[in-house]
């Protein structure tokens, strides 16, 4: 065996680099993204007009958007853009709910 195939085996395709990184920055900021999204749809104005039904509907809203911004981390074709993207949605997301109430 030589030196050459010895290193092309030890390297990782680019496809798999960081992706449990990336799912880890998904999971940890698309939480909050989720969360001020829900808030954002329900209470202004466009969920149901029905305050119980709003906020089952707000509390049933954050667990598919958390999985879509898990998901979304996957696309970012390097971690440090990954946590670049999550930081600037959370930052824009986080100012729409603090100018909201």
């Amino acid at each position: 065996m030589s030196a050459n195939s010895v290193a092309e085996e030890t390297q990782r395709p680019a496809g798999q680099r960081h992706l449990f990184l990336k799912g880890l920055v998904g999971l940890l900021l698309g939480f909050p993204i989720s969360l001020w999204i829900s808030w954002l749809v329900m209470y202004t104005g466009l969920g149901p007009p029905m305050a119980p039904a709003r906020d089952q509907v707000a509390m049933w809203l954050v667990v598919p958007l958390w999985a879509a911004a898990l998901s979304m981390g996957f696309l970012a074709p390097t971690l440090t853009r990954c946590v670049v993207w999550f930081l600037a949605a959370n930052a824009v997301v986080g100012a729409l709910w603090w100018a909201m109430q």
